[in-house]
Order: structure tokens, then C-alpha cells, then sequence
């Protein structure tokens, strides 16, 4: 089977639950900083070969994912 880079709504729900609606770097959350937008994160790229399992993923305000690009965190 191919994989895709595309992450259901159902893991995304997942994914934000688990980590609080914030920010797993700096603890932002559109709750209380007006403005912040979450994403959703692979930890070891998609393009490194890491998939969208539960465990790969982690809530990324807009600025940590773009200050992270395609690293993981081990870079």
C-alpha cells in the first residue's frame, strides 16, 4: 500500500487531544494566544520516511513547524 501524506480528521482529533491543544514545543494554544494556529507534525518526517501513526505525530504551533522544516528532533 502507498502511503500518504495526508492525515484523517479522526487522527488529527487524536493527535490535539492528546497533547492538550498546545503546542508540544512552546506551549502555545489558540485558547489563550489570540492568532496561534496548530498544526499537525511528524516527528520523523514524511519525507524521512515516518508515517502518520499516532506515535509519529505531535501538535506544532505555526512558528515551532516552520523554525522545524523537515528535521526530527534528533537534528
Amino acid at each position: 500500500m502507498e502511503k500518504t501524506r495526508s492525515i484523517s480528521l479522526n487522527i488529527r482529533l487524536k493527535v490535539l487531544n492528546r497533547d492538550k491543544f498546545r503546542c508540544v514545543f512552546c506551549g502555545k494554544s489558540p485558547a489563550t494566544d489570540i492568532g496561534t494556529q496548530l498544526h499537525i507534525d511528524h516527528i520523523v518526517p514524511f519525507s524521512k520516511g515516518g508515517g502518520n501513526n499516532l506515535e509519529n505525530l505531535q501538535t506544532l504551533c505555526f512558528e515551532c513547524n516552520l523554525g522545524k522544516s523537515n528535521r526530527d528532533v534528533a537534528e
